[in-house]
């Protein structure tokens, strides 16, 4: 199983959630508590909206949310790690990851790009003012290291590299090879 089909095998709302033990607040609301095959507790509720929300409390303290729709109406799952870590995962219509958002406790944020065909495209900007922009493809991978100074590096295919290029010009506008 790969890093993608990994991230959205953890979706609770991808698959059907089943063994539920049912409870009803004090304001009618239903709320189902369940066990995933992983040994994690799950908690599913609806928000103030009716949009359906999974709480994944997990053994190692990761507590994951997993909603029905975001405020774009797609699907997404927020991690938070034990050690401060927040990732978000965005999903489209057909439950299939598009994005993932890291940001670490250092200050560091992480942006990662997910293609059909297997592609990553990423953006992590450092504390330190450094920015690195990457392309791992099926047929090749690319880098671009941007300085705080203005200065760059860059390793890879170079068809992979005018890519990061085009795809980030905001950045790397009128980088040299």
């Amino acid at each position: 199983m790969n890093v993608i089909e990994s991230i959205e095998s953890k979706f609770l709302f991808s698959k059907k959630i089943e063994n539920y033990s049912f409870i009803q607040d004090s304001e009618g609301k239903l709320l189902a508590f369940s066990e995933n095959e992983r040994g994690n507790k799950v908690v599913l509720t609806k928000d103030l909206d009716g949009v359906e929300v999974a709480i994944e409390h997990c053994i190692d303290g990761t507590k994951i949310f997993h909603l029905e729709k975001d405020s774009k109406g797609l699907p997404a799952m927020h991690e938070f790690k034990p050690d401060g870590t927040e990732i978000i995962y965005l999903f489209d219509k057909d439950k299939k990851l598009e994005k993932a958002v890291t940001s670490k406790t250092n200050g560091d944020k992480l942006t990662e790009w997910f293609s059909s065909k297997g592609d990553l495209i990423s953006q992590e900007q450092r504390q330190n003012g450094q920015i690195l922009f990457k392309i791992d493809a099926l047929n090749g991978d690319a880098c671009v290291l941007l300085h705080p100074d203005g200065e760059a590096e860059s390793y890879g295919d170079e068809k992979f590299i005018l890519h990061l290029i085009k795809v980030f010009n905001k950045y790397l506008d009128g980088l040299e090879l």
